[in-house]
């Protein structure tokens, strides 16, 4: 990979980072809206730890608070996913040109 290629890689693990600390800063800011036992039933929801009865009761009580922070998460997971990808594409960038010296 040329060094705009990588470049293009470092930019965008710091754009990850910003927004996952960003998703993070709004996940906190949102549970405490909702309260905690919210927040831990919608985990629950999220983890689909729910039988099917349960859980198209429970769609039912969403509100747009909930529909957020599921939305939030959702967000997070895309972004720790690509981030863990981007950071292992750099790491094979990185062990392919040690080995290139190497040799």
């Amino acid at each position: 990979m040329n060094a705009d290629g990588q470049e293009f890689l470092h930019d965008m693990v710091i754009q990850l980072d910003d927004t996952i600390r960003k998703l993070v800063a709004e996940e906190i800011a949102l549970t405490k809206k909702i309260g905690a036992d919210r927040a831990t039933e919608l985990k629950e929801f999220w983890k689909q730890d729910l039988s099917a009865e349960e859980d198209l009761e429970f769609r039912r009580t969403l509100d747009h608070w909930d529909k957020e922070l599921l939305r939030i998460w959702a967000r997070s997971k895309r972004a720790h996913h690509t981030r863990a990808q981007v950071g292992q594409t750099l790491m094979k960038l990185n062990t392919g040109l040690q080995a290139a010296k190497g040799h």
